[in-house]
């Protein structure tokens, strides 16, 4: 059987992450920072670059998935893989989620990355979990029966800190590595100890929550996002975590979904 090749894309606030699967195997990644003034001739130029590096020939590319959270982004970033690939590229949305049930009283308002860090673990044979997504934003997504039903959407720890040090003016940004302990004889540590350690009561009082709200207590917590390594090893809450899981759900969504091609349009911005 010839090996599958798949290129994924999830685009988010501040960064955006790229892979290539060989079948199910992850065989190359990268992180870029999201630029919302970005043209398709630019991501032409930063993904050919990447090919080369990989060294996958862009003719052995057989499903292209694309997931953004910025929506301005999704034009460009179709019509350059397009270009590069030669192959239509799935952009996931709510109708072609792989027949996952969304919850929502708006589906299509879902973002597609929590839908893909659902469909990744129904894809793996699990039909109840909560996935804690760490980044811009830190999402909360619940997986119960097999659908995806709701959940809830907190600041980031980035966020949080620039809102701390926009607003007040003795307040400097600061390195955010975890503090000695929570209570800091100096305003660097205090603000690390605030930061971090809040975040974490936070979150693992969300997860008691959603624990309570479904009637499960031994339900499995999954973590992804770029602040989830550095969470999850501090807590019993989170049971596994997987940097790449969006990524996963892409490349689910890219074999098993219908594309939809964004025409040619020189008159349209890029």
């Amino acid at each position: 059987m010839a090996e599958t090749f798949t290129f994924t894309v999830d685009v988010g606030n501040t960064h955006t992450v790229l892979g290539i699967f060989q079948d199910e195997k992850l065989v190359h990644h990268w992180r870029l920072t999201t630029s919302k003034s970005t043209t398709s001739d630019e991501v032409i130029n930063r993904v050919s670059g990447l090919l080369r590096f990989s060294e996958v020939p862009a003719k052995d590319i057989t499903h292209i998935g694309l997931s953004t959270v910025v929506p301005v982004l999704e034009r460009p970033w179709v019509k350059a893989l397009q270009t590069l690939l030669h192959r239509n590229v799935l952009v996931v949305n709510a109708k072609n989620c792989n027949g996952l049930s969304i919850a929502y009283q708006n589906p299509a308002a879902a973002g597609s990355d929590r839908l893909c860090n659902v469909i990744a673990l129904r894809a793996r044979g699990i039909e109840d979990a909560i996935i804690v997504d760490m980044g811009t934003a830190t999402t909360f997504d619940v997986l119960k029966n097999g659908a995806f039903v709701g959940g809830c959407i907190i600041p980031g720890i980035n966020a949080a800190l620039d809102a701390l040090t926009e607003k007040a003016a003795r307040l400097l940004p600061v390195t955010i590595e975890w503090p000695d302990k929570v209570i800091a004889d100096n305003t660097d540590d205090a603000l690390r100890s605030g930061l971090l350690f809040g975040f974490m009561a936070e979150l693992e009082n969300l997860i008691e929550k959603i624990k309570k709200e479904m009637g499960v207590e031994n339900i499995p917590v999954f973590a992804t996002g770029g602040w989830g390594k550095m969470i999850a090893k501090r807590t019993s809450l989170i049971d596994k975590y997987d940097p790449f899981l969006t990524l996963r759900g892409i490349r689910e969504v890219a074999l098993h979904g219908v594309s939809e091609v964004i025409e040619e349009d020189s008159d349209l911005e890029e």
